[in-house]
């Protein structure tokens, strides 16, 4: 049985709310009507004033419960930033980054998941940094090929479906960007076209999904024990991995180097992928300290399938990056696979509030020994941590 894909009509509305208007909608019909007829709720005031008709009662306060519920989502809805859409006349140099969630500054370490409900509207953003990055990721597809992209066998029909819901989605979601003609899109700013049903199969249908996103997109499929594996991924902007190696890897192989993983979220993520639903996409987002070497271009600082290293670098706070992920997690429902999506983005030390200057410093306080290892701390973390202080007096002097 075929589930409704809820990524491909309603982008303008936000379809959460749809039910609950409805029914509000039914309940301040019952409060006009309840009200426009009194004798309906008091039977006969003179006769007997206290009596009143129960049942009628708790059906107003009900409704009322629902009137203010629904004034109050109002006011919560008014008091948040309002999603810019991209219409016919909006200027692509001037489309700011999807806002990235701050460091939150904490100190006792500990590895958590971190996830949140999806921000559907915003399932898949584009950017001022589109037409750069998308000139990287066609470079990469086709110089580092069997690096960035990988699509087993069984992950065919899956990857048909993930470039459907991403095509739909962005053509609705950045109408100035991205025209659906039949079975052509085509991206307005390049005027590259992307056949969806080429029968020569000419680009795989994944590879067409990543290069039309900013995204990075990853399948993940469950394998006959009940674990999600990567099946297919397009994954221009790695860390420490390429696509020829990691696939047919599950989750739990994926992150056999990371400290504490197995110890303290392996169960949890397991079970969340699992359980994850058509209907409750989620995300979530990370964090890495990277240091540039001096003139290192975009393209070498964004695809690091061999990790990060500090040779021949000299960190400087101006080459201190904090590389952030907002990775996405999205259920299919036709194929019932997994879309993991990954949109990097990179913020220079300087380029940091003082206030999540101070909280990043906190937090690789934090580290335990082994964490602060991997993270390549004894590299960098004396820079960084002088350079917020240094910040900090300087705002106090």
């Amino acid at each position: 049985m075929t589930a409704e894909n809820p990524y491909s009509v309603g982008l303008e509305v936000d379809g959460m709310y749809a039910q609950q208007q409805s029914g509000t909608a039914i309940a301040l019909d019952s409060v006009f009507s309840l009200l426009s007829h009194p004798n309906s709720i008091i039977p006969d005031i003179e006769n007997n004033f206290y009596q009143v008709n129960m049942a009628v009662a708790w059906q107003v306060l009900f409704a009322l419960l629902i009137l203010v519920g629904e004034l109050i989502r109002r006011l919560v809805k008014l008091s948040q930033p309002r999603i810019r859409y991209a219409t016919e006349d909006f200027d692509l140099e001037k489309l700011s980054r999807y806002p990235i969630p701050q460091i939150k500054g904490k100190e006792k370490y500990r590895t958590t998941m971190g996830l949140k409900r999806l921000d559907q509207r915003n399932w898949l953003t584009i950017d001022k940094n589109y037409m750069e990055e998308h000139k990287l990721r066609d470079s990469l597809f086709r110089n580092q090929r069997s690096k960035v992209f990988h699509c087993a066998p069984e992950s065919h029909h899956a990857c048909e479906e993930t470039l459907q819901v991403v095509t739909t989605y962005l053509c609705k979601r950045y109408p100035a960007m991205f025209k659906l003609d039949g079975n052509t899109v085509k991206i307005t700013k390049t005027s590259e076209e992307f056949h969806l049903k080429d029968p020569t199969k000419a680009m795989e249908p994944l590879e067409i999904a990543a290069r039309l996103a900013m995204e990075d997109l990853s399948v993940l499929l469950e394998n006959d024990k009940g674990e999600m594996y990567l099946a297919a991924t397009a994954s221009l902007f790695p860390i420490g991995w390429c696509a020829k190696d990691r696939i047919g890897y599950t989750i739990s192989q994926m992150h056999g180097p990371v400290p504490l993983w197995h110890k303290e979220v392996e169960f949890s993520v397991n079970k969340f992928l699992s359980r994850l639903s058509v209907d409750t996409p989620m995300e979530r987002s990370s964090y890495f300290i990277q240091v540039a070497a001096p003139g290192e271009p975009l393209d070498s600082i964004l695809f690091k399938p061999a990790g990060f290293s500090y040779d021949n670098t000299e960190p400087q706070p101006e080459n201190i990056i904090v590389r952030r992920e907002r990775q996405t997690f999205l259920r299919l429902p036709e194929s019932g696979a997994i879309v993991f999506g990954v949109k990097t983005t990179l913020t220079y030390l300087p380029e940091l509030d003082l206030e999540e200057l101070n909280n990043l410093a906190k937090e690789v306080r934090s580290w335990p020994d082994s964490v602060a290892k991997y993270k390549g701390r004894d590299q960098w973390g004396a820079v960084a941590l002088g350079y917020t202080e240094a910040r900090a007096a300087s705002k106090t002097a």
